[in-house]
Parts: structure tokens; sequence; C-alpha cells
């Protein structure tokens, strides 16, 4: 997965999994803070990140990067995140924990750290 398309999980999932909309997600590998705006709700996502000015839209789980014109399937159960990357042909896995997220990319075959304010 590009770190765009983790970057954008980790804030969709970790919205939806807390009920509100974040405004950044902080991105530990690279060191970078992106600003999001606009909606995260559980039958609606329609979000502009400020990193790339990319639109992310769709009805979870079916998400679309507009930036990249591929679909991202992400479902949050509970603490639990997973989905898959149509662009990298890949499947993620990840978990919540307070504003953190752990995104585990099975193309990178590692962990990525996030955290939403």
């Amino acid at each position: 997965m590009t770190p765009e398309h983790r970057y954008v999980v980790a804030f969709v999932a970790a919205s939806l999994g807390r009920g509100r909309t974040f405004t950044h997600v902080h991105d530990h590998d690279a060191g970078l803070d992106v600003p999001v705006g606009g909606l995260a709700r559980p039958d609606r996502v329609d979000l502009v990140e400020g990193g790339t000015r990319a639109r992310i839209s769709g009805a979870p789980p079916d998400l679309f990067h507009h930036g990249s014109q591929a679909h991202i399937r992400l479902v949050v159960e509970g603490e639990a995140v997973s989905g898959y990357d149509h662009a990298s042909k890949q499947h993620f896995s990840g978990r919540l924990v307070g504003s953190a997220v752990q995104i585990y990319d099975y193309e990178t075959g590692r962990y990525h750290d996030f955290h939403v304010t």
C-alpha cells in the first residue's frame, strides 16, 4: 500500500471506530502530520486529505481514493481493522488503541503506526 493509502485507512478507521471525524492523522514512519477535512460516518465517507489533496469517498466498507483511482475495502469491527487495497492487490489488518492506529501492511510485511487528533 502506498503511504497515502495507509494514512487514509488509519484516519478513516479511527474516525469510524471512535464515532467522530478527526482533523489530522500523524504518520510516524514519515514524521508527517496530514490535515483531513470532511466527514467519516458509518454510512458515508467524503474526505479530502491535505497531503495530496485527494478526495476519498464511499459507503463503508467500500471506499474510493480519487487521487490514485483505486478502491479500498475497509472493515472496522470494535478495535479490529481489516481490508484490501485494490491498488497494491494486498490485504491489511490492524487495531485501534485510543487515538493510535496500527496497520499491518501485507505488501511491506510490517506494522505502520499512526495517531489521529
